[in-house]
């Protein structure tokens, strides 16, 4: 299958977006610890990179930009080469009740959940397509399947993802690339520490399971999604959620 002689031959060198974040640091490593080199993106707190780069000498780079900026990030690709796997775990949360959501929120919620990620990987597409090989793997919520009181702008904006991979993956089918999605639901780390006490308590008994999900189920789907197994798995959501949708 086309891309698959490609995998095989080289290690993957991937552009991890959100790279800061409680969740995106557990990607970060779990890709490293495969080998691959990776771009470690973010938009603050390059400082909580620091030790992943010191544990994985050589095999990283850490990129800055403010995103909440208008200011253009073409200066971010003047240092990256050869990417054909991109990881999305940039996003930010929104609460507020509908009727008292600001344009300036939900125009936040769009740009760094939607836009900002999707113009990062059109920037990536031309290279993947002449080397006909790619990953794309973007990240919606649970919370875009469900409806949740106060998550207006955040649930639409995880929601435009979903369209948003469908279409990608069926402009890129023939050209070695796949676009994908992981869902999840309530993981123990990252955005869930925002949450207060008596409401988590309340999310994990609407859950099956009756437990939040961890990091490890997250990286197990990033993992699967990135296997040369899966070329022929494109423009899906794959829900991590404990059966909760």
């Amino acid at each position: 299958m086309v891309g698959e002689k490609k995998i095989e031959k080289m290690m993957r060198k991937v552009l991890l977006t959100g790279a800061s974040g409680g969740l995106g640091r557990a990607i970060a490593h779990e890709l490293l610890r495969r080998g691959n080199f990776v771009y470690l993106v973010c938009n603050r707190n390059a400082d909580k990179l620091a030790g992943i780069q010191k544990d994985f000498p050589g095999k990283t780079l850490i990129l800055t930009h403010d995103f909440e900026s208008e200011k253009p990030f073409d200066q971010l690709f003047e240092h990256v080469e050869d990417v054909d796997t991109v990881i999305h775990a940039l996003g930010v949360s929104s609460a507020g009740m509908c009727w008292k959501i600001t344009e300036n929120e939900w125009d936040r919620a769009f740009r760094l959940n939607v836009t900002v990620p999707f113009q990062i990987t059109q920037k990536l597409i031309p290279a993947m397509r002449s080397e006909q090989f790619g990953r794309i793997i973007f990240f919606s919520s649970v919370v875009a399947q469900k409806g949740f009181i106060g998550t207006s702008a955040y649930a639409a904006s995880k929601s435009a993802i979903f369209g948003l991979v469908r279409g990608m993956a069926a402009d890129l089918a023939t050209s070695g690339i796949t676009v994908n999605c992981v869902a999840p639901g309530y993981i123990n780390s990252g955005m869930i520490k925002e949450v207060k006490p008596e409401y988590l308590e309340k999310v994990v008994s609407s859950i099956p399971m009756q437990e939040l999900g961890e990091e490890k189920h997250i990286l197990h789907a990033i993992n699967y999604l990135m296997d040369e197994k899966s070329a022929y798995v494109t423009g899906q959501v794959l829900n991590v959620n404990g059966g909760l949708v």
